[in-house]
């Protein structure tokens, strides 16, 4: 499955996408566990010191945060949508 990535985290994983091994069926958490073995610097831009996902990262199912939708533990649907997004500033 592709996951699309924003702002900072494309320089990490490379660009846009990121080209995962995880798809339908598989969960949140597993698609995360991939992407740090991927690519570890991301660990610090997506997790807290407690090993939680930082509050202000958003990953959207189908345009809708997962938070609300069951969590990091919800398994991914056929055909999912999945972006990521790290907080954002400018002016």
């Amino acid at each position: 499955m592709n996951v699309r990535v924003y702002a900072t985290l494309r320089p990490i994983v490379g660009g846009k996408e990121a080209s995962l091994s995880v798809g339908a069926g598989d969960t949140f958490r597993q698609m995360l566990e991939e992407m740090l073995v991927r690519w570890p610097a991301l660990e610090r831009e997506l997790f807290d010191s407690k090993g939680e996902l930082r509050t202000n990262i958003h990953i959207f199912l189908n345009g809708r945060d997962v938070r609300y939708l069951g969590g990091l533990d919800m398994p991914i649907p056929e055909n999912a949508d999945v972006c990521i997004f790290p907080p954002v500033g400018g002016g």
